[in-house]
């Protein structure tokens, strides 16, 4: 009797050694671009991009280091991380430049409540569970805006087509009742929160939790203080949610200009040349993965615009000094 034998751990075996391979190969063209830059030189990469791809330049003077031949690249914080040909996620280690690829691109999504807020009637304010709103009184339009301040909830309430800031009983507080016809929460971190606001009879600006006012009329309508979105490369153990650190992006059809919300006056002055699309930063220190405000002093920040007329984007700082490879 012939005995028949399972190819079965033979093809585990092959498809794990080649899958092994294919991440050398590709490790060993990354490295290959990265051998001649420095641990200590990280912080002075800048993301460039051209219609074949994103490179590396130097921002001492704009010399291409790395050749765009890569998808995706971000600034050092304060490692390296970026994304090859579109088929594989890399990580350079500023301490020990010790590389790691990965074919995969892990993400991690929120499980979504199986329930949501409850409206009742004849009930005050809202109640809540679990850092969410469990249920709210029916006199509200919607389910109120929670939020925390100096560890005490709070929410935006709408009713009436009016906002104001509630406490869990339902009161108001002074000089943020319901005489707002547009209420937009900016929480900056660090019990710094802002709101940009817009009264029923025109008046627009920002205003605190104490109720002080700053650029009264003098704004323009739209703010980006910090994205929650993923950046575009996620790495292998979590995903990277990239802050603002108490700057925001203000722009409407025509100027755009970038608000520092500490001290509520322009680090770049509304203008019509430039987009601003993005705001980012790099490093060459460990920041709080808790996003604290005390790091800002250790970040260089870069502003990705784009010019009318060009396809290309290109990063400046806040001198609105380019960064473009030299030719």
């Amino acid at each position: 009797m012939i005995r028949k034998l399972s190819l079965l751990p033979f093809f585990i075996f092959s498809s794990a050694f080649s899958q092994e391979k294919y991440e050398d190969s590709i490790k060993n063209i990354i490295e290959k671009d990265f051998v001649n830059i420095k641990a200590m030189d990280f912080k002075n990469l800048v993301p460039f991009e051209t219609e074949k791809g994103m490179g590396y330049l130097n921002s001492k003077n704009n010399k291409i280091v790395v050749k765009p031949n890569y998808y995706k690249l971000d600034f050092a914080k304060p490692n390296l991380r970026g994304n090859y040909d579109n088929i594989a996620y890399f990580e350079i280690n500023k301490t020990t430049k010790k590389m790691e690829v990965f074919l995969q691109n892990w993400q991690i999504f929120e499980d979504s409540p199986g329930q949501g807020p409850i409206k009742k009637a004849y009930a005050k304010g809202f109640y809540v569970v679990n850092n969410s709103i469990f249920s709210f009184s029916d006199t509200y339009t919607y389910c109120p805006q929670l939020f925390k301040y100096r560890n005490e909830d709070f929410a935006i309430a709408i009713k009436d087509d009016k906002y104001a800031v509630i406490k869990p009983d339902g009161e108001t507080l002074k000089n943020l009742g319901f005489e707002y016809s547009s209420l937009q929460i900016i929480d900056i971190g660090n019990d710094n929160i802002w709101f940009k606001y817009k009264t029923i009879d025109g008046e627009v600006g920002f205003i605190t939790m104490n109720g002080e006012k700053k650029l009264i009329n003098d704004i323009i309508s739209n703010s980006r203080s910090q994205t929650e979105g993923y950046f575009s490369f996620i790495d292998s153990e979590h995903s990277t949610r990239r802050k603002y650190y108490g700057y925001s992006i203000e722009s409407n059809d025509e100027s755009y200009g970038v608000l520092d919300l500490l001290t509520m006056t322009w680090l770049i002055k509304p203008q019509k040349a430039l987009k601003i699309d993005e705001i980012n930063y790099t490093t060459d220190q460990n920041v709080d993965e808790k996003y604290d405000l005390e790091d800002r002093k250790k970040l260089k920040f870069y502003f990705l615009v784009r010019e009318e007329g060009k396809e290309t984007a290109y990063y400046i700082d806040d001198k609105l000094k380019k960064y473009v490879p030299k030719k």
